[in-house]
């Protein structure tokens, strides 16, 4: 979907769903398993346009502990100001920024592809540490067992060889008491 900049009006409402392969994620992040439903208001100001509504969809991803495939479910509120581009060529390579630029984007030409916008938005809510539950247990290091399912049979004595010098201490503090 494209929003042509000149062909808006002052402000116009949109409300769609918008199929997930329209706004493919990264493959190693995950994958968008529902259509995507966006509700906007879009305004127009001279040459800025800015788009502010919700977006909700449900993203496949794996955890960051177990491996599992587990879905996450997106439904938030966003902010988008574009301006034209040619205006960000005018200033200097060092720009100090507040907390009002972190929702400015740039577009160039007379468009403004939506698919990129909700690209974005969704990787922006997205976990940075996805897991498929909050106590989630993970893998053992030594057999790869997932330690949801149970304790595995491993030696819980093992110890990182790094660590070695340090547990010889503490054997030496233990015998001098």
């Amino acid at each position: 979907m494209i929003l042509n900049i000149q062909q808006l009006q002052v402000r116009e409402q949109l409300c769609v769903d918008i199929d997930a392969c329209q706004c493919d994620l990264p493959s190693d992040i995950g994958k968008i398993v529902v259509p995507i439903h966006l509700e906007a208001a879009v305004s127009k100001f001279e040459k800025e346009v800015t788009i502010e509504g919700r977006i909700a969809t449900t993203v496949e991803m794996s955890c960051v502990r177990c491996l599992k495939l587990h879905h996450e479910v997106i439904d938030d509120l966003f902010e988008v100001i574009y301006r034209p581009r040619i205006e960000t060529e005018k200033q200097s390579d060092e720009i100090e920024l507040d907390e009002t630029d972190l929702n400015v984007s740039y577009y160039e030409g007379e468009s403004i592809s939506m698919a990129t916008l909700l690209r974005d938005q969704i990787l922006l809510l997205l976990p940075v540490k996805p897991l498929c539950k909050p106590d989630c247990a993970g893998l053992c290091p030594s057999c790869g067992q997932d330690l949801n399912e149970g304790p595995c049979p491993c030696s819980k004595d093992t110890l990182d060889p790094r660590l070695a010098g340090l547990r010889q201490l503490l054997k030496e503090e233990g015998s001098a008491k």
